[in-house]
């Protein structure tokens, strides 16, 4: 049994053997074979590539991937151009492995530059410059004639280097300046001023469907129901100058639908035609001269509900008002792009109002006073003074607010108004209007149910818009 496994034993070591054997013969095979054909490849002289095979090898596989990056990298690897001078005296000893100098510090080996935090800045490339210039003098003083190139025999389209004497000043340069034409005359710009306009105009139109609700002592009757309203704002304008006028003409519309009138299916509910001119003289800053007048009327017949008195026809009535004053206008600037104001505020302390209805069968009552008979008039005329000032305002490019304030006094009567419109506009023609009209009149009766002058009027409405 002890033979059987000494022969076993004995053929194991055999076999061990002859495998290192072989794997030794392999591994010299291929070393050998790389060898040559690094010197096949290049054609450099042995101590470059006992320099290459030494140190290029053991370094990681990303610095070099194969000789011809490294001849990219490494100047040793292009031609050897002989730059003169003589080295310093150093022993040189050459062998396949490493490259040795007496009187000279050792080279470090390569694994010690694998580590980052070992490894200084600018370590490795001082390390590629030493060995640089030490193979580069070893091919010098042993293979002198692997030098193709000299300093002085470089061929004729290589640009040789030049010195220049510090001590002289100047250096002289041939240049010469291209010859140039002289420029043809060419005539001056004519700048082009285009005519100022004078007039100016913009126009504005609604139509919407609403819901309007008044008080109960409403001057034209008391409304409460959806509607469909139309509004329009025509402005022709004209400033030159210290002279401006001023020309405006709206228009407001207003069909309901009449539920508790048993008479009709439908009602007209605001429906008022105003034009308004104001001329204006340059004073001082913003204020102005200025003189006014305003024409104001019906233009379609509205009834009492369940019954054929109207409370309003076409020129019954109509109201013209006239004054002379002074007129604040005002247009400042905002940073914002969209935002903008336009203010004009008119004091008219001597102004006359005119009133008079071409219907004598309206309800009068709305308009005018009794005469001494007992009788309503259908004529009014007087003198006072009146305020008025509207007001757009452009928050930005889809809010805007508009108001208007109307008030007269001859001292013994008063009326006033107060218009306001506030615009959402939700896309460039269709827009949302909140609309609230304040109405305060002292000379008209009071109605049952209602112990006041004040007379409201809101709306909320939805539809088309269009501006210009």
């Amino acid at each position: 049994m002890n033979y059987i496994n000494n022969y076993l034993m004995m053929n194991h070591i055999n076999n061990y053997h002859r495998f290192c054997a072989l794997f030794s013969a392999f591994v010299l095979f291929f070393i050998t074979d790389t060898d040559a054909q690094y010197r096949k490849t290049s054609g450099l002289p042995p101590e470059v590539m006992a320099w290459t095979v030494s140190t290029m090898e053991p370094w990681p596989p990303h610095r070099y991937k194969s000789l011809k990056e490294a001849m990219i990298d490494n100047k040793i690897f292009i031609p050897l151009v002989f730059r003169g001078g003589m080295f310093p005296e150093f022993d040189y000893k050459y062998s396949r492995d490493s490259i040795k100098i007496t009187d000279a510090p050792p080279i470090p080996p390569a694994f010690e530059y694998k580590s980052k935090r070992i490894r200084p800045m600018f370590r490795h490339y001082k390390f590629d410059k030493m060995l640089n210039d030490l193979v580069y003098k070893n091919v010098m003083l042993q293979n002198p004639e692997k030098f193709k190139y000299s300093l002085r025999q470089l061929p004729e389209t290589i640009i040789k280097p030049q010195s220049i004497d510090k001590s002289n000043e100047y250096v002289g340069i041939n240049i010469k300046a291209p010859v140039t034409t002289p420029p043809e005359k060419v005539d001056p710009v004519i700048k082009f001023i285009p005519d100022r306009k004078y007039w100016t105009s913009s126009f504005s139109a609604d139509i919407k469907f609403s819901q309007n609700r008044t008080s109960d002592n409403w001057y034209k009757g008391e409304i409460n129901n959806m509607n469909i309203y139309t509004n329009t704002i025509t402005s022709y304008n004209y400033s030159r100058d210290k002279i401006s006028l001023t020309n405006t003409l709206s228009t407001t519309f207003t069909i309901n639908n009449a539920p508790n009138d048993t008479m009709r299916n439908y009602t007209i509910g605001s429906d008022e035609l105003r034009l308004r001119s104001n001329f204006g003289l340059k004073a001082i800053s913003n204020w102005n001269y200025s003189s006014s007048a305003e024409f104001i009327t019906s233009m379609g017949n509205k009834y009492v509900a369940n019954s054929k008195v109207k409370n309003s026809a076409f020129l019954s009535p109509y109201t013209i008002n006239a004054g002379i004053g002074m007129t604040y206008a005002v247009k400042p600037k905002f940073k914002k792009k969209d935002r903008s104001m336009n203010l004009s505020l008119s004091l008219e302390p001597l102004s006359f109002k005119y009133m008079y209805s071409k219907d004598k069968k309206i309800n009068l009552s709305a308009y005018f006073e009794k005469d001494e008979n007992g009788n309503y008039e259908h004529v009014l005329r007087t003198f006072g003074s009146t305020i008025t000032m509207t007001n757009t305002i452009q928050f930005n490019k889809n809010v805007s607010w508009y108001s208007r304030l109307y008030y007269f006094t001859n001292y013994e009567r008063v009326l006033s108004e107060y218009e306001n419109k506030l615009d959402l506009a939700l896309s460039k023609y269709f827009s949302t209007t909140f609309y609230l009209y304040l109405r305060y009149d002292d000379g008209v009766e009071k109605t049952e149910g209602s112990d006041t002058y004040l007379q409201v009027n809101e709306m909320f409405s939805f539809g088309f818009s269009y501006k210009w």
